[in-house]
Parts: structure tokens; sequence; C-alpha cells
């Protein structure tokens, strides 16, 4: 014998937007075209027609709206494509079919659970069908009309459940186990409405064995949401949970063996949940909530693009953070004023410091995306120098001020290389030289400690001057250069790299500030500061600029080059640039 009981199936997601002016319209509508229809990007005229329809066809309309000129428009699904058309040139298209309901259900404005109840039908009650739809989770249901009401109820309203597997009310706290796939309905068939944490608290509201003698609980999830889970994927208590990250081309399979299908193929340090070891194999879940088994040797233990194992030391007045990293992997940072470093862009995990550094008021990690960010919050009078090595980072926490820090100047060209030769016979590498000379004496009177690349007139490959930057503990890099193009070309430049080089962000302050103190010194034109991939900074890992002090092929600018006096002046800007820079984070 069949009895009647009551049920509800709860639908996934919401399929279409809902706007406030259309209280009067049910959607999805079935609507027929009064006449040909042009079908347009956007709810106005001026959008271009991405499909024409011809009168008398017939269409379903998913949304409504009206524009800022007072035109209703129906937004219809064509299949292929949706678009916009005049809702004057529509008319709706009922059905006279009726059907009796067998379960309680409610009648909704939209074909998901989602939407709003505007009502309910009871059992043994006869609608009236007007149009049938089957949502994007495969579910079919009918838009009826109630008396007056007019909305849309799921097909299961009218299909009759055996009393043989009646559902028994239960009111207990389980725990997602195995798999925390939630379903609509209480078999595999039905769609997957949401992915449910490992060891999330659900309270179960009844059970169910379906027609393949399956026990499923119908839950309420932490969210919320009502839906179906087998029994077998909830536990009484919480699992003990550990982590793996997955090595490149790792895959998940069905079972613990080789011989079972691949279900999942993974990117190099997706995080894995661990469920259960066995005989070298792993049971894990991803972070979308797929399950299955893995090879344990095709994992690690510790998160590839991870900072890891953090120390300190000190070096006179410089104190070292450093992390160490599994993997050469890149990551990006910014300053945000007044006094934070934020490390962000490819940090998938981060082991915070369980000790104080001096100089750094706290370190902590947030969540960005699937990734972390690590904010450094610095006490007030310190700066840093920041350095993204193949296998660790190194910040150096420094006093702010100009004294003790480490400058690396690099006179352009030398020996066999002359560079440009202004009209009078000025070489440019003799001005770049005579140049670096004397900033170094500038620098070292203002405190700094400064290494040059060349001292005289030999010839060094560019790889060789950014390899004394790069195998030093310095924090700055600036090359002297002289610029040349025309006879009438004047002004100073100066150059940064960002696209490549790690301290961009610091480049281009240095760059910025630079640039300003060398044009309150010198009497030349203000070419600006621009962002270039010259060789010298491209490559190099310090915070690096290159300045093109004047145009050696102008007469005029080749004698000021020439002159001490201007070089000594351009040497003061560099030198106050620099007192500036170390005076701020």
């Amino acid at each position: 014998m069949k009895k009647i009981i009551a049920t509800s199936v709860m639908a996934s997601s919401l399929l279409f937007p809902t706007f406030a002016n259309a209280e009067n319209l049910v959607f999805p509508a079935k609507m027929t075209t009064e006449m040909k229809v042009d079908i347009r990007r956007g709810a106005t005229t001026s959008y271009s027609i991405i499909k024409s329809l011809n009168t008398g066809q017939q269409v379903t309309v998913i949304d409504e709206f009206t524009n800022t000129t007072g035109e209703t428009w129906y937004r219809v699904d064509l299949g292929s494509v949706k678009g916009w058309g005049l809702a004057e040139d529509f008319t709706a298209t009922p059905t006279s079919e009726q059907k009796i309901v067998l379960n309680r259900t409610d009648i909704r404005k939209g074909a998901t659970a989602s939407y709003p109840s505007i009502g309910a039908v009871s059992p043994n009650q006869k609608v009236e069908i007007l149009d049938t739809f089957t949502n994007s989770t495969n579910e079919k249901w009918y838009r009826i009309k109630s008396g007056n009401l007019v909305g849309w109820i799921i097909s299961t309203a009218f299909e009759a459940v055996d009393s043989s597997v009646n559902p028994q009310p239960i009111n207990q706290t389980l725990y997602v186990g195995t798999n925390g796939a939630l379903y609509s309905g209480a078999t595999y068939k039905y769609t997957m409405v949401e992915n449910i944490p490992l060891n999330s608290a659900v309270t179960v509201v009844d059970k169910f064995t379906n027609s393949l003698n399956q026990e499923w609980l119908r839950i309420k999830s932490p969210s919320g949401r009502l839906g179906w889970m087998p029994k077998s994927a909830l536990n009484e208590t919480k699992l003990s949970l550990s982590y793996v990250y997955s090595l490149n081309n790792a895959v998940i399979r069905r079972g613990a063996s080789t011989n079972y299908s691949i279900t999942v193929t993974l990117k190099a340090n997706e995080k894995l949940t661990v469920i259960q070891e066995l005989n070298g194999w792993l049971n894990v879940r991803t972070a979308a909530g797929k399950s299955g088994w893995m090879l344990k040797s095709q994992t690690s233990s510790t998160s590839l693009k991870g900072l890891i194992s953090p120390t300190t030391y000190a070096d006179g007045e410089d104190n070292y953070l450093v992390w160490q990293k599994p993997t050469n992997f890149d990551f990006t940072y910014s300053v945000a004023a007044p006094n934070q470093l934020k490390l962000t862009s490819g940090i998938s995990d981060v082991e915070l410091p369980n000790f104080d550094v001096k100089g750094i008021q706290s370190v902590e990690a947030v969540p960005s995306g699937s990734n972390q960010s690590v904010i450094l919050t610095f006490e007030p009078g310190y700066t840093f120098t920041i350095r993204n090595y193949a296998d660790k980072v190194s910040i150096k926490v420094m006093p702010t001020g100009i004294l003790g820090k480490k400058i690396v100047i690099d006179a352009g060209h030398g020996g066999k290389d002359t560079g440009a030769i202004g009209p009078n016979g000025l070489l440019e590498k003799n001005a770049n030289l005579g140049t670096a000379l004397i900033l170094k004496e500038e620098l070292e009177n203002a405190g700094a400690t400064v290494t040059l690349t060349r001292s005289t007139d030999i010839f060094l490959e560019l790889s060789e001057r950014t390899d004394i930057a790069n195998r030093s503990d310095a924090d700055a890099f600036v090359s002297i250069h002289s610029d040349s193009f025309s006879t009438t070309s004047v002004g100073t430049t100066t150059y940064y790299n960002s696209t490549v080089n790690f301290n961009g962000p610091r480049s281009r302050a240095l760059g910025n500030l630079i640039q300003e103190n060398m044009m309150d010194t010198l009497d030349t034109y203000d070419r600006g500061v621009k962002e270039q991939e010259f060789y010298v900074n491209r490559m190099n890992e310090l915070p690096s600029i290159l300045v093109e002090m004047a145009f050696i092929s102008n007469p005029k600018e080749e004698a000021l080059l020439r002159s001490d006096d201007f070089r000594r002046k351009l040497a003061v800007g560099i030198t106050e640039g620099f007192k500036e820079y170390f005076n701020n984070l």
C-alpha cells in the first residue's frame, strides 16, 4: 500500500538574478513574440543586435528590467546566447495541462529552492500547469497556477513516496567525515548543492533508506542549508586531520592502487587534507571537495611555496629575519604607509616566528584568496632591505638614516667600451667614472659604506656588475651614465625596473627621490623617472636605478659633464635622495 508523505528536496543555487521591479512576473517564463523582435546585448536600443526573432517564436524569459528611460525589457535565453528584447513585443504562452499534487510543497518565485516561497500546495490538490523548466542542476520544475498564486514547484511534488521507507525524525549532531558533498536528494543522482568542510558539525533532521537500500541522512549544514548526505560520510566524532601538498602532476585515484582510474590530476602545491594512510597511499580530500587515494611519494609534508623555519640574527646595528623556501618561487611585496611591509601574491603557507626581532613590532599572516599574505609592522625609526633568494627570504631590519647603509655605485662602460663620445671628444666612460668617484666621496661623508664596481678604466661585462651587487649584502645600487641622441637633446633621467626586478617597488621609490633631489641641485631639464629594462636594473636583486646625467651628444651638456662642479652638484643631489630614501620605510 502507498502512503502520501510531505517531503521537500532542496535545489542548488540561485539561477537567475531578481530585480525589484520584477514582482509581477515569475521566472523563467515561456513567452511568444507578437512581432519581429531584435534581441540586444543590453536593455536599451543603443546596444548591438545579437539575434532577430520572427513573429510567433516561443522563447524562455529569465529576467525583467526597467531601464532609465522607463522601458521594460525581458532577458531571454536562446540556448547558445542570452540577450534583451522589449517586453511589449512578447506575450505569455500558457498551457492547459492539470496535475494532482501528492506531496505538500512550497510554491516559489523561480525554478530553484533558493527563490523565496510565495505559498504552498497540499496533497491531492489539483493545479494548472502553465510551463515546465529543467534548471542547471537538472531538476525539473513546473510553473503552476493555484487559485490566485502563480509560481514554481519541483516535479517531486507529484511523486508518491513508499511508506516502507518513511523518513524518521532525528535530532543529532554528527561531523563531516570522508566526503562533505551535500545533495538535493537521497541518492547520488541528485545534484550537489554544497561542499561542507571536513569536521564541520551538522544537525541530522531525519533519515531515509532509498530504493537502493542506501541509508541517507537529511541534515542542516553550518550555513543553514538543508540537504542529504550518505550516512557513511558522517562520523560521531571529529577526525584527526593532517595536511600534505601535491607535487606537480600528482594524481588522485578511486582506490589505493595504480589499477584504479585517475579522478583528479593535481597542480603543484595543492593543499590536501589527509583522512587515512594505508601502505604508502593517502586517502585525501582537495579544497574543492574531491576525495580519493594518492601515493604518499607524490606529496610533500611542507608547502612548496611556503615560508618556513624562521630564524633571526644580528650584525652590528642590523637585525635579520630569514625564512627558508622549500622551492624557488616568486612573490611580490608592497609598502603600506606608514610602517608596514606586505608580502603577497604567491605564498601559500607561512610559519610565523615565535621570537622577537629588534625593529619589528609584529608579524602576522592573513588569508589572500587561496594563498597567504604576511604583514610585518615595523617600530618607528626602522627601515628594511628585502632579498628574495632561491632558497630563502631575508629581511634586514635597520635604523632609519643613511648612516651605515651599504650602496653599490656602478660607473657605466669602461676599458675597451668607451660608451658615447661627445662632439668635442669627451668619452662617456670617463665622465661616468669621474662622477662615480665624487659620488662615493659624498656618500661616505654622509656615513654610508660604498662599493664601486670599477674604480679605474677597466672593462666589465654587464653580468659582472650585477654579480657584484647580488653577491653583496648591500642595500641599494646606482649606475651612472651619460645620455646620447642628438646635438639638441637635453636633460637628466632616472630609470628603474619593476617587471623583472623583485625590488621594483623600492627601486621606483628610490628613483623618484633621487630624480627630485638632482633637479634641486642641477640646472638641467627634468626628463623624469621612467620604467626600462636595462640589464643592470633588470637582473639586479637590490633596489636599483640608472641615472642618465645629461646628453653628451649636446655640446653644451658635454661641457657640463666635463666639469667637476657639475659632477659634484649631481653627486650631492643623489646623496640627498639616498638620505630621504633611508629615512623612510
